[in-house]
C-alpha cells in the first residue's frame, strides 16, 4: 500500500515532527500544468515576468510540493525564489523581513502560533477579497471544499490568512491487540478513557510480557498544552472568558487539570513530566504503553518505524469527548501573503495553485493529512492513510476545536505559563495554587504585549 521506501519516509517525517507536531515525500508523477487549473476561467499568465520570494518552513508538505514548483512557473510565467528553513529560523527571518517592503511575498505560517502576532502588527495580507474576485480566483478553486474547521483555523479576527496545506488532530492511539484481549471498547468519552487506562495499567504488554503503563502522552509543561486544550474544551471551557481573560484558574480548567492528575499522573510513567513527543512516542513504539495521546501527524513514524513493536496493532480514534462536548483539536499549517509584498495578487496565484484540488490530492497520495473534502472522497488518494485515522481526521475537520494554543499574541510565553500548571497537575502538586500563579503570570504577559485591557472576543 505504501509508496517509497520506509527509510526515506521516516527520515522525512521525523524532521517534520521535530519541528512542529502540533503537531511529505516527493510528488507523484504528473504535471500541475495538465490539471484543471489551466482550463479554468482564470488568466494564469496575467502576472508573467513577476518574481516571488517564498519563505517556507521545513515540513512534509514542502517536500511534496518542491519538485512541482517549475510547473507553476511554466503555467504562470512567474519566477520563484524559494527558501526552506526550520520553523524557528522562518520566524526569525519574518520578524525582520516582513517589515520591509518587497522583502517577502509568500511565507508558511502556523496560525495558532503566529497568526495573531503577525496580523495585528499589520504584516499579513488577508485574502478575503481575493477569494471573491473572479479575476484572481479560478471558478473551480472551491474554498468551501476545505473542511469547515480547517477554514476556521486559518481565520483570525475575521481575516482569512490564506489556505491550509496540512493539518493534524488530537488523536487517541491505542493497542488493538490489548483492547481485544481485555474486551475493551475504544473510548469515546473521558470517563471511558480513564477506565481503560486504569484497567490496562501494569498489564503484560511489553517485550516478553513485561508490564506496561495504561497511557502515555507529553507531560512536559509547555508541550502538553495541546492535550490540556482538548481537556479544557471537553470540560465545557474555553481559553478566554466573555471578558477576554484567560481562564486557567476557572472551574473547567481545574477539572481538566484534575483529570490530568488522576489519569496521566497515575497511569503514565512516573517521570512523564519530562516527556516530550520523542520520549512518549519511543515508549509507545517499544510496546510499553496501551494508549498514546498525540497529534495525528505522528502516524508515519508509528506505522513505518523499523524499531516499532506495535505497528501492526495500532488503532486511531478521536480524542474522547467530555461532559462539555468534543475534545479533539485541529492544528493547521498554511500559507500567507506578506502585507508589504509588492506582488500581492501574483502571490495569491501561488497560494491558489499550491492549495488547488489537484495539488491537495497529490499531497494526500503522499500521506499528508490535507483539508479538502473532495480529496478524501478519492479512494486512491486516501489509500496511504490508515482507514480509521482517515475517518477520525475527517470528523475532526468538522467538529474539532481550532484553539489548541492560547489565542494571544505572546503565545510562547503563554504556553510556558500554562505549562507550569500542567506540570503541577502531573506531579500531584497543589493545582489551585499553580493555576493562581499561572493566571497572574498570564495577566502580566498580556499587559506587556497587548495592553492592560485585552480585546474581548
Amino acid at each position: 500500500m505504501k509508496t517509497g521506501t520506509a527509510f526515506q519516509r521516516i527520515r522525512r517525517w521525523r524532521g517534520w515532527l521535530a519541528i512542529a507536531l502540533m503537531a511529505l515525500v516527493t510528488g507523484c508523477a504528473g504535471s500541475q500544468g495538465d490539471s484543471s487549473a489551466s482550463s479554468s476561467n482564470l488568466n494564469w499568465r496575467q502576472f508573467q515576468g513577476t518574481k516571488l520570494r517564498l519563505i517556507l518552513g521545513q515540513s512534509p508538505w514542502h517536500q511534496a510540493i518542491l519538485g512541482s514548483l517549475t510547473d507553476f512557473e511554466e503555467l504562470t510565467g512567474i519566477r520563484l525564489e524559494t527558501e526552506i528553513h526550520p520553523q524557528e529560523a522562518v520566524w526569525n527571518i519574518l520578524e525582520n523581513d516582513l517589515k520591509t517592503p518587497g522583502r517577502v511575498d509568500v511565507f508558511s505560517n502556523v496560525p495558532a502560533l503566529d497568526g495573531i502576532h503577525f496580523l495585528r502588527r499589520g504584516l499579513i495580507q488577508p485574502v478575503n477579497d481575493y477569494l471573491t474576485n473572479p479575476r484572481l480566483t479560478a471558478s473551480d478553486y472551491r474554498w468551501n471544499d476545505f473542511m469547515p474547521k480547517l477554514r476556521a483555523a486559518m481565520e483570525v479576527d475575521g481575516a482569512i490568512l490564506g489556505p491550509p496545506v496540512m493539518a493534524e488532530h488530537l488523536a487517541l492511539l491505542y493497542r488493538k491487540d490489548l483492547f481485544q484481549q481485555h474486551k475493551i471498547a475504544v473510548p469515546r468519552t473521558l470517563d471511558e478513557l480513564e477506565a481503560a487506562a486504569r484497567l490496562l495499567h501494569r498489564k503484560p504488554m511489553g517485550l516478553k510480557g513485561a508490564p506496561g503503563v495504561g497511557i502515555v502522552s507529553r507531560g512536559q509543561g509547555p508541550v502538553a498544552t495541546g492535550m490540556y486544550a482538548g481537556l479544557l474544551h471537553a470540560m465545557g471551557g474555553t481559553w478566554l472568558d466573555t471578558r477576554g481573560q484567560l481562564t486557567i484558574d476557572g472551574p473547567q480548567s481545574l477539572a481538566a487539570l484534575e483529570w490530568i492528575h488522576r489519569v496521566i499522573g497515575q497511569y503514565a510513567p512516573p517521570d512523564v513530566s519530562r516527556f516530550g513527543w520523542h520520549e512518549a512516542s519511543a515508549l509507545f513504539l517499544d510496546g510499553r504503553a496501551a494508549m498514546y495521546i498525540e497529534g495525528s501527524s505522528i502516524y508515519p513514524l508509528i506505522e513505518e518505524s523499523s524499531s516499532s513493536r506495535v505497528r501492526e496493532q495500532v488503532g486511531y480514534a478521536l480524542f474522547p469527548a467530555g461532559p462539555g462536548g468534543p475534545g479533539t483539536t485541529i492544528a493547521v499549517r498554511g500559507l500567507a501573503i506578506a502585507k508589504h509584498s509588492l506582488n500581492r495578487e501574483a502571490s495569491w496565484l501561488f497560494l491558489q495553485w499550491a492549495s488547488s484540488p489537484a495539488m491537495v490530492r497529490r499531497a494526500l497520495m503522499n500521506g499528508i493529512l490535507v483539508g479538502r473534502e473532495s480529496s478524501w472522497q478519492d479512494r486512491m488518494a486516501r489509500s496511504e492513510v490508515p482507514a480509521d485515522l482517515a475517518q477520525s481526521f475527517q470528523e475532526a475537520g468538522r467538529i474539532g476545536i481550532t484553539a489548541w494554543a492560547p489565542p494571544v499574541a505572546a503565545v510562547t510565553s503563554a504556553r510556558e505559563a500554562v505549562g507550569q500548571a500542567i506540570t503541577a497537575a502531573v506531579k500531584g502538586e497543589d493545582i489551585r495554587a499553580a493555576t493562581k500563579a499561572a493566571a497572574m503570570r498570564l495577566r502580566e504577559i498580556r499587559a506587556q504585549t497587548e495592553g492592560a485591557s485585552p480585546p474581548v472576543r
